[in-house]
């Protein structure tokens, strides 16, 4: 009963986020956050049109639309680096360079020596999940840090995306290494139970903070004073540095 209405509930929230904020008219604000809802949604409903039917194809459907939702998951990462540095073009592109980069890393450093070893199926799938959630929230916590060092505006609509993908992930990566440690026997409802709640737990952070379009007001704002000089605002600081990466990108 419990699986059934985390279900329902997917297709209601999901499905409300999407209609939102066409009403709204604030789908192109978001866009690479939207395609991947509209794709989960889509995905899920194809899943779960098999599994009613008892086609034989649905177990191949439900791992393929997991395996690759966790490569499109990263979309979401993209979409609040974007946003994070949206007042500024030329450095947006150089977050989207750098997630690009802390992925790539962790994929050779961290995810490929795990999918190398010689184990069960069952096992390299759980841990190939739980390092590429790891990797996704290595990335927000650089994205966080970064924007804390700026004195970057969130904004309700992003810090309320943000805050539902980080819950979700820290749930993701407790539960993978809970599952590794008891096993199938043990910890397989368990497992999927608390997959459907965090994801269920999200989307709720996401329908309540993007109910409505909220813009981000940018404000200058200075780093403290210290002895020798008051340091220049670091919103004119990070548009010089936008102008030369802009130059640079340019030749």
């Amino acid at each position: 009963m419990l699986s059934t209405a985390l279900t329902i509930s997917f297709f209601v929230l999901g499905p409300i986020l999407i209609i939102r904020a066409a009403q709204g008219k604030y789908l192109f604000r978001f866009p690479i956050f939207y395609s991947y809802i509209v794709y989960m949604v889509v995905s899920g409903a194809i899943v779960t049109g098999l599994y009613i039917s008892g086609s034989a194809h649905y177990p191949v459907a439900w791992w393929f639309r997991y395996l690759l939702s966790l490569l499109v998951e990263f979309a979401v990462v993209v979409e609040i680096s974007d946003h994070l540095f949206s007042p500024y073009p030329a450095i947006r592109q150089l977050g989207r360079l750098l997630v690009a980069g802390i992925c790539v890393t962790f994929f050779f450093l961290y995810v490929l020596p795990s999918l190398l070893e010689v184990r069960p199926a069952s096992v390299t799938i759980l841990d190939l999940a739980k390092r590429t959630s790891v990797t996704k929230a290595a990335a927000i916590i650089i994205l966080i840090a970064a924007a804390r060092y700026y004195h970057l505006r969130l904004g309700k609509n992003v810090a309320g995306m943000l805050v539902g993908f980080s819950f979700y992930l820290a749930v993701n990566v407790a539960n993978f290494a809970l599952a590794e440690t008891y096993g199938r026997q043990l910890y397989a409802q368990t497992l999927g139970t608390l997959l459907q709640l965090s994801y269920a737990l999200c989307l709720l952070v996401w329908t309540v903070s993007l109910w409505r379009y909220e813009p981000v007001l940018q404000t200058d704002r200075e780093l403290p004073e210290t002895a020798e000089k008051v340091s220049e605002p670091l919103a004119v600081q990070l548009g010089r540095f936008d102008t030369a990466l802009t130059r640079l990108f340019r030749k």
